[in-house]
Protein backbone atom coordinates (compact mmCIF):
# COMPACT_ATOMS: atom_id res chain seq x y z
CA UNK A 1 0.00 0.00 0.00
CA UNK A 2 1.35 3.44 -0.96
CA UNK A 3 0.35 6.67 0.76
CA UNK A 4 -0.33 9.27 -1.94
CA UNK A 5 -0.86 13.02 -2.13
CA UNK A 6 -2.16 14.40 -5.44
CA UNK A 7 -1.57 17.98 -6.59
CA UNK A 8 -3.64 18.71 -9.70
CA UNK A 9 -5.09 21.35 -12.00
CA UNK A 10 -8.16 19.16 -12.55
CA UNK A 11 -11.14 20.73 -14.30
CA UNK A 12 -9.78 21.12 -17.81
CA UNK A 13 -7.99 18.30 -19.62
CA UNK A 14 -9.82 15.03 -18.91
CA UNK A 15 -6.60 13.18 -18.10
CA UNK A 16 -6.44 14.77 -14.63
CA UNK A 17 -9.88 13.31 -13.87
CA UNK A 18 -8.80 9.92 -15.21
CA UNK A 19 -5.68 10.06 -13.04
CA UNK A 20 -7.76 10.81 -9.95
CA UNK A 21 -10.23 8.05 -10.82
CA UNK A 22 -7.34 5.58 -11.18
CA UNK A 23 -5.97 6.51 -7.75
CA UNK A 24 -9.43 6.11 -6.22
CA UNK A 25 -9.72 2.61 -7.72
CA UNK A 26 -6.13 1.36 -7.37
CA UNK A 27 -6.15 -1.22 -4.52
CA UNK A 28 -2.55 -0.38 -3.61
CA UNK A 29 -3.30 3.34 -3.11
CA UNK A 30 -4.14 5.13 0.14
CA UNK A 31 -5.05 8.63 -1.05
CA UNK A 32 -4.27 10.96 1.87
CA UNK A 33 -5.42 14.16 0.21
CA UNK A 34 -5.79 16.29 -2.89
CA UNK A 35 -4.63 19.86 -3.51
CA UNK A 36 -5.62 21.94 -6.51
CA UNK A 37 -3.59 24.54 -8.36
CA UNK A 38 -4.03 26.99 -11.27
CA UNK A 39 -6.83 29.44 -12.07
CA UNK A 40 -10.02 29.18 -10.00
CA UNK A 41 -8.56 26.52 -7.73
CA UNK A 42 -11.82 26.54 -5.72
CA UNK A 43 -13.79 25.21 -8.70
CA UNK A 44 -11.06 22.69 -9.39
CA UNK A 45 -11.34 21.47 -5.80
CA UNK A 46 -15.10 21.11 -6.25
CA UNK A 47 -14.53 18.99 -9.38
CA UNK A 48 -12.10 16.76 -7.49
CA UNK A 49 -14.61 16.43 -4.66
CA UNK A 50 -17.44 15.53 -7.05
CA UNK A 51 -15.33 12.76 -8.60
CA UNK A 52 -14.39 11.43 -5.16
CA UNK A 53 -18.04 11.43 -4.11
CA UNK A 54 -18.99 9.63 -7.32
CA UNK A 55 -16.56 6.91 -6.25
CA UNK A 56 -18.07 6.83 -2.77
CA UNK A 57 -14.90 8.24 -1.21
CA UNK A 58 -14.42 11.10 1.24
CA UNK A 59 -10.94 12.52 0.60
CA UNK A 60 -9.51 15.70 2.20
CA UNK A 61 -9.26 18.40 -0.48
CA UNK A 62 -7.64 21.85 -0.32
CA UNK A 63 -7.98 24.57 -2.97
CA UNK A 64 -4.46 25.90 -3.43
CA UNK A 65 -2.62 28.66 -5.25
CA UNK A 66 -4.20 30.22 -8.33
CA UNK A 67 -1.35 32.68 -8.88
CA UNK A 68 2.19 31.72 -9.89
CA UNK A 69 5.69 32.33 -8.56
CA UNK A 70 6.67 33.71 -11.96
CA UNK A 71 3.99 35.74 -13.77
CA UNK A 72 2.60 34.24 -16.98
CA UNK A 73 0.24 35.90 -19.51
CA UNK A 74 -2.79 33.68 -18.87
CA UNK A 75 -5.20 32.81 -16.07
CA UNK A 76 -6.65 29.42 -17.08
CA UNK A 77 -10.20 28.61 -16.05
CA UNK A 78 -11.60 25.09 -15.53
CA UNK A 79 -14.08 24.76 -18.39
CA UNK A 80 -15.08 21.29 -17.20
CA UNK A 81 -16.48 22.79 -13.99
CA UNK A 82 -19.73 23.56 -15.83
CA UNK A 83 -20.71 19.96 -15.12
CA UNK A 84 -20.69 20.56 -11.35
CA UNK A 85 -24.44 21.17 -11.47
CA UNK A 86 -24.89 17.46 -12.29
CA UNK A 87 -22.91 16.09 -9.33
CA UNK A 88 -22.97 16.37 -5.55
CA UNK A 89 -19.99 18.34 -4.27
CA UNK A 90 -18.77 20.59 -1.50
CA UNK A 91 -17.86 24.24 -2.02
CA UNK A 92 -14.34 25.44 -1.34
CA UNK A 93 -12.42 28.59 -0.57
CA UNK A 94 -8.73 29.04 -1.23
CA UNK A 95 -6.57 27.74 1.62
CA UNK A 96 -2.92 26.94 2.37
CA UNK A 97 -2.27 23.90 0.17
CA UNK A 98 1.51 23.83 0.78
CA UNK A 99 0.90 23.75 4.55
CA UNK A 100 -1.65 20.94 4.11
CA UNK A 101 0.77 18.86 2.05
CA UNK A 102 3.59 19.44 4.53
CA UNK A 103 1.41 18.43 7.46
CA UNK A 104 0.50 15.12 5.79
CA UNK A 105 4.13 14.48 4.91
CA UNK A 106 5.31 15.31 8.45
CA UNK A 107 2.66 12.99 9.94
CA UNK A 108 3.90 10.15 7.70
CA UNK A 109 7.68 10.62 7.39
CA UNK A 110 9.31 8.71 4.51
CA UNK A 111 5.98 7.13 3.59
CA UNK A 112 4.27 9.67 1.31
CA UNK A 113 4.60 9.85 -2.46
CA UNK A 114 3.58 13.23 -3.88
CA UNK A 115 2.21 13.32 -7.44
CA UNK A 116 2.25 16.65 -9.29
CA UNK A 117 0.14 16.81 -12.46
CA UNK A 118 -0.43 20.56 -12.80
CA UNK A 119 1.86 23.55 -12.72
CA UNK A 120 4.36 23.17 -9.92
CA UNK A 121 3.35 26.23 -7.85
CA UNK A 122 1.94 24.48 -4.77
CA UNK A 123 4.82 22.01 -4.63
CA UNK A 124 7.58 24.59 -5.15
CA UNK A 125 6.02 26.84 -2.50
CA UNK A 126 5.99 23.95 -0.05
CA UNK A 127 9.68 23.26 -0.69
CA UNK A 128 10.45 26.95 -0.14
CA UNK A 129 8.37 27.35 3.04
CA UNK A 130 9.27 23.97 4.57
CA UNK A 131 12.89 23.14 3.66
CA UNK A 132 12.76 19.70 5.33
CA UNK A 133 9.70 18.57 3.34
CA UNK A 134 11.72 17.02 0.50
CA UNK A 135 13.80 14.89 2.88
CA UNK A 136 10.62 13.60 4.53
CA UNK A 137 9.06 12.47 1.23
CA UNK A 138 9.27 8.88 0.07
CA UNK A 139 8.94 10.00 -3.53
CA UNK A 140 7.97 12.76 -5.95
CA UNK A 141 6.44 11.92 -9.32
CA UNK A 142 5.61 14.76 -11.71
CA UNK A 143 4.12 14.97 -15.18
CA UNK A 144 6.44 17.73 -16.35
CA UNK A 145 9.05 18.51 -18.98
CA UNK A 146 9.77 17.96 -22.65
CA UNK A 147 13.06 16.52 -23.85
CA UNK A 148 12.19 15.50 -27.42
CA UNK A 149 14.46 16.02 -30.42
CA UNK A 150 12.01 18.31 -32.25
CA UNK A 151 11.19 21.79 -31.04
CA UNK A 152 7.67 22.25 -29.69
CA UNK A 153 5.29 24.36 -31.84
CA UNK A 154 4.81 26.75 -28.89
CA UNK A 155 6.44 26.89 -25.43
CA UNK A 156 3.06 26.42 -23.72
CA UNK A 157 2.78 22.89 -25.11
CA UNK A 158 5.06 22.03 -22.16
CA UNK A 159 2.25 23.37 -20.00
CA UNK A 160 3.15 22.21 -16.50
CA UNK A 161 6.52 23.92 -16.80
CA UNK A 162 5.47 26.93 -18.91
CA UNK A 163 2.55 27.81 -16.60
CA UNK A 164 5.04 28.61 -13.81
CA UNK A 165 8.67 28.32 -15.01
CA UNK A 166 10.21 29.35 -11.69
CA UNK A 167 8.17 26.77 -9.79
CA UNK A 168 9.22 24.12 -12.31
CA UNK A 169 12.87 25.12 -11.85
CA UNK A 170 12.60 24.87 -8.07
CA UNK A 171 10.95 21.45 -8.17
CA UNK A 172 13.40 19.96 -10.68
CA UNK A 173 16.32 21.20 -8.53
CA UNK A 174 14.97 19.61 -5.34
CA UNK A 175 16.55 16.45 -3.97
CA UNK A 176 14.00 13.77 -3.10
CA UNK A 177 14.77 10.12 -2.33
CA UNK A 178 12.90 9.04 -5.46
CA UNK A 179 12.34 11.92 -7.90
CA UNK A 180 10.79 10.89 -11.21
CA UNK A 181 9.47 12.95 -14.12
CA UNK A 182 7.15 11.80 -16.88
CA UNK A 183 7.78 14.07 -19.87
CA UNK A 184 5.59 15.10 -22.77
CA UNK A 185 7.41 13.15 -25.50
CA UNK A 186 6.69 9.91 -23.62
CA UNK A 187 3.07 10.61 -22.71
CA UNK A 188 2.35 11.64 -26.31
CA UNK A 189 2.82 7.96 -27.18
CA UNK A 190 -0.37 7.31 -25.21
CA UNK A 191 -2.71 9.21 -27.54
CA UNK A 192 -5.97 7.83 -28.84
CA UNK A 193 -8.86 9.33 -30.78
CA UNK A 194 -11.64 10.83 -28.69
CA UNK A 195 -14.17 8.24 -29.87
CA UNK A 196 -11.83 5.44 -28.74
CA UNK A 197 -11.75 6.79 -25.17
CA UNK A 198 -15.09 5.21 -24.26
CA UNK A 199 -13.90 1.87 -25.61
CA UNK A 200 -10.76 1.88 -23.51
CA UNK A 201 -12.51 3.37 -20.47
CA UNK A 202 -16.13 2.34 -20.21
CA UNK A 203 -18.76 4.66 -18.71
CA UNK A 204 -20.40 1.80 -16.81
CA UNK A 205 -19.91 3.15 -13.28
CA UNK A 206 -20.94 6.31 -11.46
CA UNK A 207 -17.27 7.23 -11.20
CA UNK A 208 -16.54 6.96 -14.91
CA UNK A 209 -19.78 8.73 -15.83
CA UNK A 210 -18.53 11.64 -13.71
CA UNK A 211 -15.10 11.55 -15.33
CA UNK A 212 -16.59 11.77 -18.81
CA UNK A 213 -19.09 14.44 -17.80
CA UNK A 214 -16.30 16.69 -16.53
CA UNK A 215 -14.05 15.84 -19.46
CA UNK A 216 -16.47 15.94 -22.39
CA UNK A 217 -15.74 19.58 -23.20
CA UNK A 218 -12.05 18.76 -23.53
CA UNK A 219 -12.63 15.63 -25.62
CA UNK A 220 -14.97 17.43 -27.99
CA UNK A 221 -12.58 20.32 -28.54
CA UNK A 222 -9.34 18.33 -28.81
CA UNK A 223 -10.74 15.29 -30.68
CA UNK A 224 -8.17 13.13 -28.91
CA UNK A 225 -7.17 11.81 -25.50
CA UNK A 226 -3.56 11.80 -24.37
CA UNK A 227 -3.09 10.00 -21.08
CA UNK A 228 -0.37 12.26 -19.68
CA UNK A 229 -1.24 12.30 -15.99
CA UNK A 230 -2.43 8.71 -15.49
CA UNK A 231 1.02 7.49 -16.52
CA UNK A 232 2.61 9.35 -13.61
CA UNK A 233 0.26 7.53 -11.22
CA UNK A 234 0.46 4.08 -12.82
CA UNK A 235 4.27 4.20 -12.87
CA UNK A 236 4.30 4.35 -9.06
CA UNK A 237 2.49 1.04 -8.64
CA UNK A 238 3.94 -0.61 -11.76
CA UNK A 239 7.51 0.72 -11.99
CA UNK A 240 8.40 -1.40 -15.02
CA UNK A 241 5.79 0.35 -17.20
CA UNK A 242 8.40 3.05 -17.90
CA UNK A 243 12.15 3.01 -18.37
CA UNK A 244 13.98 5.87 -16.68
CA UNK A 245 17.30 7.64 -17.12
CA UNK A 246 19.02 9.56 -14.31
CA UNK A 247 20.32 13.06 -14.74
CA UNK A 248 19.67 16.75 -14.12
CA UNK A 249 17.02 19.09 -15.54
CA UNK A 250 17.45 22.80 -16.25
CA UNK A 251 14.44 25.09 -16.79
CA UNK A 252 14.42 28.33 -18.81
CA UNK A 253 13.07 31.24 -16.75
CA UNK A 254 14.39 34.25 -18.70
CA UNK A 255 14.03 33.88 -22.47
CA UNK A 256 10.42 34.72 -23.38
CA UNK A 257 10.34 32.67 -26.59
CA UNK A 258 11.58 29.60 -24.75
CA UNK A 259 9.97 30.15 -21.35
CA UNK A 260 9.61 27.02 -19.27
CA UNK A 261 11.71 24.94 -21.68
CA UNK A 262 13.38 21.96 -20.04
CA UNK A 263 16.79 20.51 -20.83
CA UNK A 264 17.99 17.12 -19.60
CA UNK A 265 21.62 16.18 -18.99
CA UNK A 266 22.35 12.53 -18.29
CA UNK A 267 24.32 12.09 -15.07
CA UNK A 268 24.53 9.00 -12.88
CA UNK A 269 24.73 11.34 -9.88
CA UNK A 270 21.80 13.47 -10.99
CA UNK A 271 18.79 14.11 -8.76
CA UNK A 272 16.02 13.31 -11.27
CA UNK A 273 15.00 10.17 -13.15
CA UNK A 274 13.26 11.02 -16.43
CA UNK A 275 11.08 8.51 -18.27
CA UNK A 276 12.48 7.73 -21.71
CA UNK A 277 10.02 5.03 -22.82
CA UNK A 278 6.68 3.46 -21.92
CA UNK A 279 5.22 -0.01 -22.43
CA UNK A 280 2.02 1.24 -24.07
CA UNK A 281 -0.01 -1.97 -24.13
CA UNK A 282 0.90 -2.82 -20.55
CA UNK A 283 -0.17 0.67 -19.48
CA UNK A 284 -3.50 0.49 -21.32
CA UNK A 285 -4.16 -2.94 -19.80
CA UNK A 286 -3.50 -1.73 -16.25
CA UNK A 287 -5.50 1.48 -16.59
CA UNK A 288 -8.53 -0.01 -18.30
CA UNK A 289 -8.52 -3.06 -16.03
CA UNK A 290 -8.49 -0.92 -12.89
CA UNK A 291 -11.13 1.57 -14.03
CA UNK A 292 -13.34 -1.03 -15.69
CA UNK A 293 -13.17 -3.37 -12.67
CA UNK A 294 -11.47 -6.07 -14.73
CA UNK A 295 -10.52 -8.71 -12.14
CA UNK A 296 -8.39 -10.54 -14.69
CA UNK A 297 -5.79 -7.81 -15.18
CA UNK A 298 -2.28 -8.87 -14.35
CA UNK A 299 -0.83 -7.45 -11.16
CA UNK A 300 2.91 -7.21 -10.83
Amino acid sequence: MEKILLDTDIGGDIDDAICLAYLLKEPQCELLGITTVCGESEKRAAVADAICKAAGKDIPIVAGLDTTLQPVPVYPTPEGANALEHWAHNHFEKADAPAFMYQKIKENPHEVILIGIGNMTNIATMFQKYPNAAALLKGLYVMNGYFGAERLPEPWYNWNSWADPLASKIVFATNVSVHRAIPLEVTELLTIKAQEARTLLKATSNLMNAVFDFGNAWLESSKKLTLHDPLAAVSIFYPDVCRFQRGNVCVETNEENDMGATKFSADLNGNVEVAVSVECEQFYHILSGTLNDDKTKNRE
